[in-house]
């Protein structure tokens, strides 16, 4: 009986020899394919973000090129020494400035003084483009090897001119490296037909290639590779492919630049360095599978252990959180259920997250966001006693679930999470953290997901500005929660029954004697009167979807209006309709409103759909490929809220909006007033250059009214002029 159960196990350890040995195999090969295919992925990205950081460089030397042919319109063009005086402000140690008359072909720069350029150079300058940023060149004053974005403008006495700000490409290479993977990669800045503009000064790049398909088109590449890849660069697409080069395969990838005309960021990096990841794991595998094969002559005598290693390690990958070392939700669920079980009430859940983290994470990169959330973890461990217990869920939020003595332990205890977060690992940068709290005692008779569920909204309710990081869940938020509940049950009953009703706040112009337009504003009025503050019934819709239903009722209830007073011949003006970022995710959004514009007969430019200026934050080419289509229609569109800190000016050029409507936080009264003022003008009067209208919203005081004087202002919009009134009130204001 034992000499069979030994051939049994001889035979069974044989099989399992050889089906690791296919298995070993067949991992090398997925491991193999994985990891090219990671890397080239990783590779990928870190040239979309050498792209992205270039990018964002030009479009500073954009902002502040149009500031200075800003600052040249206000003059005359034979008012030199105003001329000469404007370059000495903007010219600094690593960027110059020239500004060309074009009329006279007279230049005029703070570093080489006052020229004429001949006749050739100067039509060159008529025919350029109204704006755009040249390929290096050779500067004929200093012999360096420069890029420059130049802008056509009027000076003030109409004459054309040109301005240039130019900085050389040896301060682009000092500012991005165009290095990577341990220094072992790098790249090139190349054009559609593939001409080298900027190389890198990286030991391994080619100082003699011109031309990226000089390297692509050399023996061993095949010419279709060099077909696929200018048809990429044709059609702006990003990719990656690879090439043989001087005995060696490399890996290259490109990606579009936004700026430039047709360039292109490659990064280049040999095939074999990516591949040293994947050898080094295959090394390892191949080990591991001759060490198992040993360890099978004795699987019987350790089988016990094995089993028991095999068992930790299952629980470590299911209940601990592999990047701080804390456990995972899962295992806080069920550690926190055995805690409540027992005989104490006096257990306090925390639910916490760092203020800022993501913008912290697109700044600083992930690597930096990673070291946060470990030394968040470590900040909880230190202040935990043994019978604590902590998790990070995800991103950058943590539990953590203490048992406490007296109740006031608990605000020294987020004082001492919110001191060592405060501290911090680097001293240059600080990060903040928010702690909600929810005590067992306040919430008897709930489970422990009630408890987590109620500590993240006393959290979600800690205003940034309060001066407070912490908060207690109490009654005041349960009662939130039941009024929330209770409004999406009556929600659809609502609508039905048309407690739903839409006034109109005026746009007067700036001296306020004539109504120019109106916004449709929804309120909430129920049956025995009273009226469901928008503040409390806009952000529940918003987050379930109800939000869609509730615009286009209004909207629809904005076209009857507008047709009822067509067909009468009374008198009527542009009404705007907010649309909320859900509608976006609509797929046939556009053309749902447009049919109801239809059905209504409206004509085209008398219905405005604002968006907030927060929907920039979403994708962006997706929502201009949205407000294209939705002029396209008729629609007149603006942006609600802009300048409240999501935009800049160079968001402002590419913006496919009819009108502006500047945030309130222009007009608010501070220190700076005469900075606001000019970057106020400043800002209506790039509208204006782009044909787009402004509207100042929010103005309520007469000091707000007088920032606007001068600045070229279409409406105003505020209780300044008037509050929202119903419509049977705007509509006799309106006859007035």
């Amino acid at each position: 009986m034992k000499m069979k159960t030994k051939s049994v196990f001889i035979i069974l350890s044989i099989l399992s020899a050889i089906g690791i040995l296919a298995a070993s195999f067949t991992f090398i090969q997925n491991v193999k394919l994985l990891l090219w295919d990671k890397s080239v992925t990783d590779i990928l990205e870190v040239t979309e973000q050498g792209q992205h950081a270039l990018d964002t460089f030009i479009d500073k030397d954009y902002d502040t090129l149009h500031l200075f042919a800003g600052e040249l319109s206000g003059v005359d063009s034979t008012d030199t020494e105003a001329i000469q005086r404007i370059l000495n402000v903007f010219d600094d140690e690593t960027t110059s400035f020239f500004c060309v008359n074009l009329g006279t072909g007279k230049v005029y720069s703070d570093t080489f003084g006052d020229q004429i350029v001949n006749e050739a150079r100067r039509q060159e300058f008529l025919e350029m483009e109204p704006n755009g940023i040249r390929e290096p060149f050779y500067d004929g004053y200093t012999g360096v090897r420069s890029i420059g974005v130049y802008e056509q403008f009027n000076f003030a006495d109409g004459t054309h001119g040109l301005v240039q700000k130019t900085r050389s490409v040896k301060s682009i290479r000092e500012n991005f490296t165009l290095s990577f993977y341990n220094n072992t990669g790098f790249s090139y800045i190349i054009n559609l037909d593939g001409e080298v503009l900027i190389r890198s000064l990286h030991k391994n790049s080619n100082r003699t290639i011109q031309n990226l398909f000089d390297m692509i088109n050399m023996e061993g590449n095949n010419e279709e590779l060099s077909s696929n890849v200018k048809e990429q660069l044709a059609l702006k697409r990003s990719g990656a492919s690879q090439f043989f080069y001087k005995g060696e395969d490399y890996i290259f990838t490109y990606v579009p630049m936004e700026n430039g005309n047709n360039w292109y960021v490659v990064s280049i990096i040999p095939s074999q360095v990516v591949m040293k990841q994947a050898n080094t794991i295959i090394n390892q595998t191949m080990r591991l599978c001759i060490f198992i094969m040993i360890c099978l002559a004795v699987l019987g005598y350790f089988y016990h252990q094995t089993s028991k290693k095999q068992k930790k390690e299952i629980e470590k990958l299911a209940f601990y959180d592999q990047l701080t070392g804390l456990y995972r939700y899962e295992k806080f669920l069920i550690d926190g259920a055995d805690r409540l079980s027992g005989d104490t009430n006096n257990i306090a859940v925390f639910y916490i997250d760092i203020q800022g983290f993501k913008l912290l994470n697109d700044i600083e990169g992930y690597a930096y966001g990673d070291t946060v959330l470990k030394y968040m973890a470590d900040v909880l461990r230190q202040i935990s006693h043994s019978k604590d217990i902590s998790c990070r869920i995800s991103g950058d939020d943590f539990l953590l679930m203490v048992e406490y003595k007296n109740r006031d332990d608990i605000p020294k205890l987020c004082q001492e999470i919110i001191e060592q977060a405060e501290k911090g690992f680097d001293q240059e940068r600080k990060f903040k953290v928010r702690i909600g709290i929810c005590l067992l005692e306040e919430a008897k008779k709930t489970n422990i997901n009630g408890l987590i569920d109620r500590a993240k909204m006393a959290q979600a309710g800690v205003k940034e500005d309060s001066g407070v990081s912490y908060q207690f869940y109490n009654k005041t938020m349960r009662e939130t929660l039941l009024r929330d509940a209770q409004m999406e049950q009556n929600m659809i009953q609502a609508l039905n029954n048309g407690e739903f009703i839409y006034m109109i706040q005026p746009k007067y112009s700036l001296d306020g004697k004539k109504i120019l337009g109106g916004e449709a504003l929804v309120r909430w009025q129920k049956p025995d009167g009273q009226f469901i503050s928008p503040g409390e019934f806009i952000p529940l819709f918003e987050r379930n979807g109800f939000i869609r239903q509730l615009d286009e009722y209004v909207f629809t209830k904005v076209c009857e209006d507008l047709h009822d007073r067509i067909q009468k011949k009374q008198k009527i003006v542009p009404i705007s309709v907010n649309v909320s970022r859900v509608h976006l995710y609509w797929d046939n959004f556009a053309d749902r409103y447009n049919a109801i514009k239809n059905k209504y007969q409206i004509p085209d430019q008398l219905i405005e759909l604002e968006l907030t200026e927060s929907i920039l934050l979403e994708n962006t080419k997706e929502i201009f490929s949205i407000l294209d289509q939705l002029k396209k229609y008729g629609f007149l569109c603006s942006i609600d809220d802009f300048g409240s800190g999501y935009s800049s000016l160079n968001t402002l050029k590419d913006l496919p909006v009819d009108i502006v409507k500047l945030d309130k936080v222009f007009f608010d009264q501070s220190e700076h007033q005469e900075r606001k003022i000019v970057i106020l003008k400043s800002m209506i009067d790039m509208a204006k250059q782009l044909y787009m209208k402004v509207v100042a919203e929010g103005i309520e005081e007469d000091e707000q009214l007088e920032m606007l004087k001068n600045t070229g202002c279409d409406m105003v919009q505020g209780f300044i002029y008037s509050k929202p009134c119903i419509i049977e009130d705007f509509y006799q204001h309106l006859e007035k």
